[in-house]
């Protein structure tokens, strides 16, 4: 996706992109094990890690006043939400419900991958009306038929988008967007026939406002296991986690290990860390030390578990600590230029 022109790219995937900024302030049915089974259903078995996030549920959020009043401080993230509203007809912000991505363990040398966007919009609208903005602007626009259905790419061809009619707006890589459309007609394996994945999603609240999960690459273990301060993570087999912003923040992250002394070395390295980062003269100074108190680290037989939990006093004092401290250091860094 990030191969697209930057312009079109915004547009396409302005959704993802609001998605991923709501995080940052704490990181209907559009969520819970019904609809990560509807999802799982439309992107291949190949699939080794999702990532979901329920848009509506955040919208309830009281940090999502907060990102929409930091979101229309950029003049170019507003000039180009104000362009799609205008042509489109659609909101994203007010109208994006889900965002759900999937990817295969080999998505380095695949480069496949497959994001679903749904809503209360027309998929075939939002398609169409990003495909005439990125010819408005002079973009090269690329379309192709697979099985009665139209894809687009733009930009270099490996990205593609397609609307799922009444279903998706799916953007996918060159294989996984065929897929996808074989799927959502009911043909070929889903990721529901990946056990080893399902096993991983079944012990994660896919009820709250974010929630992953994934089988982690052989070559991902080596790498980290070879770092003397992650030698637990050799036996790493699998994470999972969900975030909650309803009433403050409530993490909960799983890292499934080979043995049960992995997961306990890790917590021993990880409450000595926390210990020493709270000690710090810096972090007391900036009144970080409390925030730090909220993180527990456990292991719960062969699992490492890091819960998090802050109330909306916490988070609203958390976010304007972190803003004042971004303000500060942005300042300074200008006055040096």
């Amino acid at each position: 996706m990030s191969q697209l022109p930057s312009k079109t790219r915004h547009n396409l995937l302005f959704s993802v992109v609001l998605c991923s900024q709501t995080l940052l302030f704490g990181c209907n049915r559009t969520s819970g094990s019904g609809a990560a089974k509807d999802d799982l259903r439309m992107v291949p078995k190949e699939t080794d890690v999702v990532f979901m996030v329920n848009v509506t549920q955040a919208r309830k959020s009281p940090l999502w006043d907060k990102f929409v009043e930091k979101f229309n401080q950029s003049k170019e993230s507003k000039k180009n939400l104000d362009e799609v509203v205008a042509k489109c007809q659609i909101d994203p912000v007010k109208q994006v419900d889900s965002l759900f991505v999937a990817v295969p363990s080999n998505v380095d040398e695949s480069k496949e991958f497959a994001v679903l966007l749904k809503g209360s919009f027309s998929p075939d609208k939002f398609v169409d009306c990003i495909v005439k903005i990125a010819k408005e602007k002079h973009e090269a626009v690329t379309d192709g038929e697979y099985n009665g259905v139209k894809y687009y790419s733009m930009g270099r061809p490996s990205s593609f988008m397609a609307a799922i009619p009444k279903k998706a707006v799916v953007l996918a890589g060159s294989e996984w967007i065929k897929k996808t459309i074989d799927l959502a007609n009911g043909k070929g394996d889903n990721a529901t026939g990946n056990a080893a994945l399902l096993d991983t999603i079944k012990r994660t609240k896919t009820a709250h406002t974010l929630w992953w999960a994934g089988l982690v690459p052989e070559k991902v273990v080596e790498k980290m296991g070879s770092n003397p301060q992650l030698t637990p993570l050799r036996s790493l087999k699998s994470v999972s986690g969900s975030i909650d912003i309803a009433k403050g923040l409530e993490m909960h992250a799983y890292l499934d290990l080979g043995s049960d002394a992995d997961a306990t070395q890790l917590k021993d390295k990880a409450t000595e860390q926390l210990g020493g980062l709270r000690n710090l003269p810096a972090v007391k100074m900036m009144g970080m030390a409390s925030f730090i108190d909220t993180v527990k680290v456990s292991s719960q037989k062969a699992s490492f578990v890091v819960d998090v939990n802050m109330d909306q006093k916490q988070m609203d004092d958390l976010i304007e600590r972190v803003t004042g401290m971004a303000q500060q250091f942005g300042g300074r860094s200008r006055h040096a230029d």
